[in-house]
């Protein structure tokens, strides 16, 4: 993409008077960049509570674990100096480094992070369990060690201790502000390479490099504008006049547009697809498998993804695409997928027969639903998938959609039929597509299954691989055969980024990371 740099006059006075006030960098020593992930509402800076990708994205600019993600987008070693596993590789023992310091000075300990592990389960949030899973138990026998003690060998521990929700806490900030803990920049201390001077609620956080920070000297980035707005429009607007350098907020009907012009797509670890409610509260026709089967088979994936035009991949079975065994086999074709979706004229067939079979031949006496989604391009394929079934079924599917203003309550409270459901891998790993369904992880649809379970459990409390991919199979083929979701496709990431005039960008499920952006020239 060929763009010129072009930053307001506003623009320019606010981040020089950023970088003046901090008086840690002289003019041109580090870069100033200006981006947009999100609003308000998911510019969460308390590690333990952030759930949505922008404050989770901005979280591992101002904090960091024993681990981080690094310049290649692979997991090393952060706030630790070193680690020692045992044999049986369930006790990890890490040394931390001797020259890491919170923003305000203090030194890092190992008490820090004990304290975090703890104040993350106290708050019951949507990661409260992410460590306690693998966890039997945890403790700092003294100020520069971290003794970890897990309940199985678990060779993707370093992959969620690099997620910020497992990021050390300051007890003595928790104590004195207590719900308005991290809500502001100085009601928190950040161990990061970036310090919040400045956050302008609905509006901006403004973060700055730190001159203490022991990588500091190889970080090009001195200050960092995070623009909070869930505008497409004006984040794409802003973005073609220079001011931003990175957004991940695109109008879909801009994209062609923008396609080779900033425009990137990237694998987006996530899957999108119809859960249907197996609760108390869910339509007792969707506790039919025959009835669920049917609604899979009659969705035309080929035309979703049309109407998407977002370069996705059908929805095979659970598991993304991308994840590799030493023999270098894609875990999708190691796995059996759910269906064979080459004919569709025959999948429909054997859609209607099922229907018919269950009791409800051409749609004929088939109850209205309730399909719930968050938002409206989800509506227009929620739409498309009703006209799926109404077309192919029968069933008459008029006025089963509804986007609902608080969706994610709605869903967990279990009061809808149908629900958009996605899932955006928090770390590489199978471990995180699969535990999505377990038991912990599945609340939303309201299923469990012991076999799954246990085929789960299998796949994480092991460290060989054949091992692990065997059970993981399992688990797509009990979800194959129960179905209380229907994966419809895989989506891919999309993202405007000035690659012309900065390198470095990196890119982990999701989440993206700015530090190690550098000038072209």
């Amino acid at each position: 993409m060929k763009m010129k740099k072009i930053v307001s006059a506003v623009l320019v006075g606010a981040m020089a008077a950023a970088s003046l006030s901090a008086g840690v960098f002289a003019e041109g020593d580090k870069i100033e960049i200006s981006i947009t992930g999100g609003g308000e509402d998911s510019m969460e800076l308390n590690t333990a509570v952030v759930g949505a990708l922008n404050g989770i994205s901005a979280c591992r600019h101002v904090y960091e674990g024993l681990y981080k993600i690094g310049p290649e987008g692979d997991t090393v070693l952060g706030q630790a100096e070193s680690v020692d596993v045992s044999e049986d590789m369930k006790t990890w023992t890490f040394t931390l480094r001797d020259d890491i310091t919170w923003s305000d000075g203090e030194p890092v300990k190992a008490d820090d992070f004990i304290y975090g592990f703890k104040f993350l389960e106290e708050t019951a949030e949507d990661y409260s369990t992410i460590l306690s899973d693998i966890a039997e138990s945890y403790e700092a026998p003294d100020e520069k060690t971290v003794v970890i003690n897990l309940k199985f060998p678990c060779g993707y521990l370093p992959s969620v201790l690099a997620f910020p929700s497992t990021y050390p806490v300051r007890a003595d900030y928790v104590e004195e502000y207590g719900e308005g803990f991290a809500t502001d920049p100085e009601k928190n201390v950040y161990n990061g390479p970036f310090t919040v001077t400045d956050w302008t609620h609905e509006a901006e956080v403004t973060m700055q490099l730190r001159d203490d920070y022991y990588d500091a000297a190889n970080i090009s980035v001195g200050t960092i504008h995070w623009i909070l707005t869930t505008d497409e429009g004006s984040a794409l607007a802003s973005f073609e006049s220079g001011e931003l350098v990175y957004s991940d907020l695109c109008p879909d009907e801009e994209k062609p547009r923008m396609d080779g012009n900033g425009l990137f797509y990237t694998a987006g670890n996530n899957n999108y697809c119809v859960m249907y409610n197996q609760g108390e509260k869910g339509n007792d026709v969707l506790k039919d498998v025959r009835v669920r089967k049917a609604l899979a088979l009659a969705i035309d994936r080929d035309r979703i993804m049309a109407i998407r035009d977002m370069n996705d991949e059908p929805g095979l079975m659970l598991a993304c695409s991308g994840y590799t065994n030493d023999e270098g086999v894609d875990f999708t074709e190691y796995a059996q997928p759910w269906f064979d979706l080459s004919d569709y004229e025959a999948n429909c067939e054997e859609a209607k027969a099922l229907l018919a079979e269950a009791g409800y031949e051409n749609g004929e006496g088939f109850p209205a639903l309730t399909y719930i989604v968050n938002n409206d391009s989800r509506r227009e394929i929620a739409e498309a998938v009703c006209n799926d079934w109404k077309e192919v079924l029968g069933i008459d599917t008029n006025g089963w959609v509804q986007k609902v203003e608080n969706f994610f309550a709605t869903r967990t409270a279990g009061d809808y039929d149908l629900a958009y459901y996605g899932w955006f891998m928090d770390y590489t790993d199978l471990s995180n597509m699969f535990g999505s369904m377990n038991s912990m992880g599945n609340a939303n649809c309201f299923w469990y299954s012991d076999e799954y379970q246990a085929a789960y459990d299998a796949a994480t409390s092991t460290v060989d691989q054949k091992e692990q991919w065997d059970n993981y199979a399992k688990c797509e083929a009990v979800l194959a055969e129960d179905l209380p979701i229907t994966v419809i496709l895989h989506s891919m990431s999309s993202y405007l980024y000035d690659d012309y005039n900065y390198s470095g960008l990196v890119y982990s499920c999701g989440n993206f990371i700015f530090t190690y952006i550098t000038p072209n020239n």
